[in-house]
């Protein structure tokens, strides 16, 4: 049953915040988010791995999304004033706080296909910001910030791997 909770979960936690932001609902990303990371944390024993998992999968995309849009290449729906909109917000932090606490769900699969996992990450990273801008999170993605986000993806997927591997605990 977690299996399945850490899976649809996530994309509850997605839909969450892509419908509410782009609705203007922004406590339902918070609530949906908090639930959903309190169960992943709750089933976590040690805790200090699986919070220092979270927060380098949170930096990573913090670093990608913030650095498209410091490119110019992403625009956010953001709650930040002018000089600091290319920051990534603070509902694209849950979202990949989330995605982290999915990975072990999601990608057990995909733990010897490391090659199939850097390529399912570059070509699932773009088409889940493609589906974003269609709820209307994002401002504007240009091409280059499709290509930035393939190659960030792939980046990120295959380090996700590697932590994964290191930490070698069952699917709980």
């Amino acid at each position: 049953m977690y299996f399945w909770w850490m899976i649809l979960g996530f994309q509850a936690v997605w839909f969450a915040c892509a419908w509410g932001i782009s609705h203007h609902y922004p406590f339902l990303p918070v609530i949906v988010s908090l639930i959903y990371l309190n169960s992943y944390i709750s089933k976590q024993s040690p805790k200090k791995p699986a919070y220092l998992f979270l927060f380098r999968i949170l930096l990573y995309g913090f670093l990608l999304d913030s650095t498209l849009g410091l490119l110019g290449f992403i625009d956010f729906e953001s709650p930040y004033p002018d000089p600091l909109q290319w920051v990534q917000p603070w509902w694209m932090s849950l979202l990949w706080l989330s995605f982290a606490a999915s990975a072990k769900a999601s990608f057990f699969w995909l733990e010897k296909r490391l090659p199939l996992a850097v390529i399912l990450g570059a070509i699932s990273g773009p088409l889940a910001y493609f589906s974003g801008k269609k709820f209307g999170v994002f401002i504007s993605i240009d091409f280059f910030g499709y290509v930035f986000l393939s190659i960030g993806f792939a980046v990120i997927m295959y380090l996700i791997m590697q932590s994964l591997k290191k930490q070698n605990t069952p699917l709980q």
